[in-house]
């Protein structure tokens, strides 16, 4: 027969104290207790190897200090999103439980199949997670069933999608302050003709929304700078093709903007195709420095946006109205400035012949 775990009476007994006593310190109680009683118990505690059973502490407090994270680490920006939430969750002594659909290579397009996402977030609600964190596409699917996940109480916090009514506390790039650094970094350059390839603008990618719209009115905002845009297809699989036509365009842009640095490398890709060279010809910006955007050839300018605090914010938010310190307050909106990054993809405009 294995030998029986420590008990928390085991742990009272030792330190010789009461069980409620012995209880309350181990849960962090040092208001009460003089430092020796305290000691004591702790030290029992480790003598003994008892472990907080925290499904039992689960059952007496309604909380299991989890949280589902609801995010895939697609690329090196959500890979330091998700650094964020488990630093900050994890000084705080809370458990991420981090899932997402399909596999990182063949990821699905999520609004595809809605009610996997839903069948997803409801597998964490049964396991009584204390709140969820997500990525756009499930921002998407909670907002089209918010009534119907709302009513289990938990709290949400959405990264990087806002729906047109706020139903929940959000955490997401300043895209105003982030595209005006990038359309002044290329006017200050002499660029006037400029091409914006946006991505696939899909209902789950608010932010895309965003980043376009911001871009155009900071170009109206300068003067003679011409900003027009192109869109992917909904898979986002005809990057070079698109970008080929925007050059070609009557435009003929000087520069080029990608909305994130994956679009960046199809315009690398096109001018290379039309031997045209970076930046002698075509100046090309990206957005979110994600590993790759340095070892490009020339590396590239981009803007940093930045991951890490973006996800220790959300953790922040979320544990927050856990503990009841923003208790019926208002949803957050929360914004985190992003940071331009110049490298050797921009340069002077090249003079229109």
């Amino acid at each position: 027969m294995p030998p029986r775990s420590p008990r928390l009476q085991d742990v009272a007994d030792l330190a010789q104290v009461s069980l409620g006593a012995a209880s309350r310190i181990l849960r962090g109680d040092d208001t009460h207790f003089s430092p020796e009683t305290r000691q004591r118990v702790l030290a029992a505690s480790r003598k003994l190897g008892w472990r907080r059973n925290l499904l039992v502490s689960g059952m007496q407090t309604g909380k299991t200090r989890t949280i589902g994270v609801v995010i895939p680490p697609y690329d090196s920006f959500w890979v330091s999103v998700l650094s964020g939430i488990h630093s900050r969750l994890a000084e705080a002594d809370f458990l991420p439980i981090t899932v997402w659909l399909g596999d990182i290579e063949h990821m699905p397009h999520f609004e595809a199949d809605e009610q996997q996402g839903i069948r997803l977030m409801n597998r964490l609600l049964d396991r009584r997670v204390d709140g969820l964190i997500l990525w756009p596409p499930f921002g998407l699917a909670y907002y089209h069933h918010a009534r119907e996940l709302r009513d289990s109480q938990v709290p949400v916090v959405m990264i990087d999608y806002h729906s047109d009514k706020q139903i929940c506390d959000t955490v997401a790039t300043d895209e105003r302050h982030a595209t005006t650094l990038v359309a002044r970094h290329l006017a200050d350059l002499g660029h006037r003709r400029i091409a914006y390839i946006s991505g696939r603008e899909i209902p789950s990618q608010t932010w895309a929304i965003e980043r376009r719209k911001g871009l155009e009115e900071a170009a109206a905002s300068l003067k003679q700078v011409e900003l027009k845009s192109w869109r992917l297809n909904r898979e986002g699989s005809n990057g070079v093709e698109v970008v080929q036509r925007a050059l070609a365009s009557r435009l003929r842009p000087t520069a080029v903007i990608a909305a994130t640095d994956h679009e960046a490398v199809d315009v690398y890709r096109a001018a290379a195709e039309l031997g045209l060279a970076i930046p002698g010809d075509l100046s090309v910006v990206g957005f979110a420095d994600l590993d790759f955007a340095a070892s490009m050839a020339p590396p590239l300018t981009t803007v940093r946006q930045r991951a890490f605090e973006i996800g220790t914010r959300a953790a922040l938010i979320m544990l927050d109205r856990i503990n009841g310190g923003a208790a019926g307050d208002p949803y957050l909106d929360a914004r985190i400035d992003a940071d331009l990054v110049f490298r050797r993809s921009t340069g002077p405009a090249k003079p229109r012949r």
